[in-house]
């Protein structure tokens, strides 16, 4: 049994290899065009990341000290972001994957199922990710001039280790969920573990204290190149983000020595919880497995269905298409647990971060000089515009794949298919429009209203850029043969929507960046600031106005030219 999972794995390699290098013209340009995709995005990260480690060492002289510290709080993130997103992919992928389905009848053993199918969604959601933190480390290690050695190093014995922690922990949770679901019920269970995330990011950041610790530091100014780690909180010196902050903070000051015991700690506690999960899956992933087959996921019972506003039974203001093909998307979406229970997920994750965002002292914002004042400002509403991606990455980049082969039904009916495409479209983006203001609102609430109105109309603008580019892409590189939305969301015609979403966020870092400065420049008084803001404004709505047609027109040629 030992050769099982080689086996698999060679055989899972030689079938991805089969499908995705395809012999004709068609299937090497295509993989071509997605290489070179790679790699201009790559090089841009790798750009941005030198260019904005020198701006910030350099001109604003923020110190290596804060620096690290940033770092530290954007992996902490990372981290629930990974950990999260394997809590909900793992769902779908160790419990209702067909593949699962198929293996667990032959004579194997459920251990090494669960591990072949753990290892399979690990590398498979975290090929892009690692493309990033790859280039930001090429970046970084450019800026301090490391060697091969830093590379590979930090590599494999601290970002590998990272994400397989936060991989284990989110899929040890997941089998917890299960097991306590039989007992107590879905709903009081999510709730308790959205609770646990809500106290753990709270808890993190009043405890690190970012805002509080630049005041610190800042008072040691121009002297600020030193060694704060009196400042660090005891707690936060236990998590792992933080181990990779402060390694790669020794290790550009050339000291190794204090950087071992970071290095061991990472790669000691990734194996420990890989161990961890390889156990608990061999006492708990078959009775997972059965109890994931008679939960209930869905919350509309049959009575709450007939009784609610979109029931199938009740009359509405729209056309009787239209009403039909709104309601249909409504029930599909809420009959598939890995739909709502990951719009759930991420909605109070941007629930955290918005209440995160709103209690902001804007006093302290308004201490520092005018270029720190502006990318904090532009972190935070680029952070926004990240979460609107990625909402829109996950559920409308799988919207037209998903109607699988419906659509011959559809184009045999009296029924237009353009139509079919402007409601679901359109619903979508009427719902991302109102969390995209939402999150705007709360998170400018202590900013001034002549800022908060461009941010406003900013964010509107960039909603419906991402919808109608996740929209047209999702078209594009439409796969009608899988029902499983999130791994239509993480394949590679996904990927490189989310590499044009990065690319398209950095467009907005550089239009922003001189009106917001003018604007903090001069005091929020003069109208040349708002008036900047403005003439910025309208060019991200002709580019939203660009993209969306591209969009809507690329999506009907395509299912044109796959159902003709």
């Amino acid at each position: 049994m030992n050769t099982i999972i080689p086996h698999i794995y060679y055989y899972k390699l030689i079938s991805f290899l089969k499908i995705s290098c395809g012999k004709n013209i068609i299937s090497v340009l295509k993989n071509a065009g997605t290489v070179l995709v790679y790699l201009f995005f790559g090089f841009g990260v790798y750009i941005f990341t030198q260019n904005t480690i020198e701006y910030l060492l350099e001109e604003i002289k923020i110190g290596s000290f804060l620096l690290h510290r940033f770092i530290s709080v954007i992996l902490f993130i990372f981290f629930l972001a990974v950990n999260v997103g394997n809590t909900v992919v793992s769902f779908s992928t160790l419990y209702k994957s067909k593949e699962v389905s198929f293996l667990i009848t032959k004579p194997i053993e459920f251990r090494h199922v669960f591990f072949v199918k753990f290892l399979d969604n690990f590398f498979h959601s975290s090929t892009t990710l690692l493309l990033i933190i790859a280039s930001v480390l090429l970046g970084y290690g450019s800026y301090f001039d490391m060697g091969i050695d830093f590379y590979l190093i930090t590599l494999f014995f601290q970002i590998i280790p990272f994400m397989l922690t936060a991989a284990c922990l989110g899929v040890i949770l997941l089998m917890i969920i299960l097991k306590l679901a039989e007992k107590f019920g879905v709903r009081k269970i999510l709730a308790a573990i959205s609770l646990l995330y809500f106290s753990s990011l709270i808890l993190f950041f009043n405890v690190s204290n970012p805002v509080s610790l630049v005041t610190e530091v800042m008072k040691y100014y121009p002297d600020v190149d030193r060694y704060f780690g009196f400042l660090d909180n005891s707690l936060i010196t236990l998590l792992p983000n933080f181990w990779i902050s402060e390694a790669m903070y020794w290790v550009a000051n050339n000291n190794y020595l204090k950087a071992l015991p970071y290095f061991i700690s990472q790669v000691g506690v990734a194996a420990f919880f890989l161990f961890l999960t390889i156990f608990l899956a061999k006492k708990w992933y078959y009775k997972t497995f059965v109890v994931s087959s008679q939960i209930n996921f869905s919350y509309w019972k049959k009575e709450k269905r007939s009784a609610a506003i979109l029931a199938f039974g009740k009359k509405s203001i729209f056309k009787p298409q239209l009403e039909i093909i709104i309601k249909k998307e409504f029930w599909l979406f809420f009959r598939e647990p890995s739909q709502f229970l990951h719009m759930i997920v991420m909605l109070v994750l941007i629930g955290i971060f918005v209440a995160s965002i709103s209690s902001l002292d804007i006093k302290l914002l308004y201490a520092y000089n005018t270029n720190l004042r502006t990318i904090i400002y532009l972190i935070v509403f680029l952070f926004n515009v990240f979460l609107i991606a990625s909402l829109a990455l996950r559920f409308v980049f799988p919207l037209v794949s998903l109607e699988g082969q419906a659509y011959w039904k559809i184009r045999s009916s009296p029924v237009n298919s353009t139509k079919l495409l402007m409601t679901k479209f359109f619903t979508f983006l009427v719902i991302l429009l109102s969390i995209g203001q939402l999150i705007n609102f709360f998170s400018h609430l202590k900013y001034p209203f002549a800022l908060t109105l461009a941010s406003s109309i900013n964010t509107f603008f960039v909603t419906v850029t991402l919808v109608s580019l996740n929209f047209g892409m999702g078209s594009l590189f439409a796969n009608f043969g899988e029902k499983n939305p999130i791994k239509i969301a993480s394949s590679q015609g996904a990927s490189i929507t989310f590499l044009f979403t990065i690319i398209y966020l950095i467009f907005l870092m550089i239009i922003l960046f001189f009106p917001v400065h003018d604007f903090f420049y001069f005091s929020d008084t003069t109208h040349m600031a708002a008036g900047k803001l403005i003439q910025t404004s309208l060019l991200i709505g002709v580019v939203a106005l660009f993209v969306m047609a591209l969009s809507l027109n690329i999506s009907s040629k395509s299912l044109k030219r796959d159902f003709l």
